[in-house]
């Protein structure tokens, strides 16, 4: 069942881009259109779109294709890979429906023709795969949660970490389901602990741990919940994670530095750690 709904959702796509190529060749053999499209920038912004529409298709399928693979992965994987699949195919309803407003429209003149153009490439670039990078690793995303993904991090570079948290959890409501979501959650809890606000940090991060057991920022998080549990006055709780990170990533970096917060952690005295801040580039 699942294959049969990524390949009808391929099919879709596919059906979209080869509606707007076909379309617009239509157009340039009939009377009115056929002295719009005489014009060479016409002609050109036409090939232009063909161009960007066959891109397009292809990578939503590649992308339909991945998201079939990572299918297997977890049931969270699987709402979230659904939801974006969903997205795609209200995107490209829409742009079907442009074509056809287009289509209705092509013979008013050249000005309004060219004034649809751009509209579409407006709809277009909406729809086309973005990359953010986070610790050299770039990961691809929707425009929209580019855009909301920096806000977060130019609030906490700003040092504003109310903004900070308000920005994440709206993020976090717009797309419950992003590959960025791990990066989110870390950012939030990096701007509880410099808030000092230790309590919430502690949740922020054990919840990280809850949810994204095999991420790479593991060592590092758990070395940051300790140290809130410290400041929080638990040097007894903050030593068990530590010594618990040694164990488990015992040559991670990580584990190199909660050796040495060992040594100035003293039951009954919270130490004076300086956790490093959640990727933020």
């Amino acid at each position: 069942m699942r294959l049969m709904f990524f390949k009808a959702m391929a099919a879709s796509a596919s059906r979209a881009a080869i509606f707007l190529c076909v379309g617009f060749g239509l157009f340039s053999l009939t009377g009115p259109a056929a002295a719009i499209f005489s014009d060479d920038e016409a002609r050109r912004a036409i090939i232009d779109l063909r161009a960007r529409l066959e891109t397009l298709e292809s990578r939503l399928t590649d992308r339909i294709a991945e998201l079939e693979r990572n299918l297997q992965a977890s049931s969270r994987t699987q709402l979230q890979l659904l939801n974006e699949n969903e997205r795609l195919r209200s995107e490209v309803a829409r742009l079907r429906g442009s074509v056809e407003e287009a289509n209705q429209n092509l013979n008013t003149g050249k000005s309004q023709q060219k004034d649809l153009y751009g509209d579409l490439d407006q709809r277009l670039k909406q729809i086309e795969p973005v990359l953010v990078t986070i610790d050299k690793t770039s990961i691809e995303v929707s425009r929209g949660e580019k855009t909301r993904f920096d806000e977060v991090r130019d609030a906490l570079k700003a040092g504003d970490f109310a903004k900070t948290v308000t920005a994440s959890d709206a993020f976090q409501q717009a797309y419950p389901y992003s590959r960025l979501s791990p990066d989110v959650l870390l950012i939030k809890g990096s701007a509880f602990y410099a808030d000092k606000n230790y309590k919430a940090a502690i949740a922020a991060r054990q919840e990280f741990l809850d949810r994204y057991p095999n991420h790479p920022a593991r060592p590092q998080v758990t070395l940051n919940l300790a140290a809130a549990q410290a400041e929080s006055g638990n040097p007894n709780t903050a030593r068990g994670i530590l010594e618990g990170l040694i164990k488990a990533y015992p040559n991670s970096p990580a584990a190199t530095d909660a050796k040495e917060r060992l040594k100035s952690l003293r039951p009954g005295a919270a130490a004076k750690p300086t956790p490093k801040a959640a990727p933020s580039k």
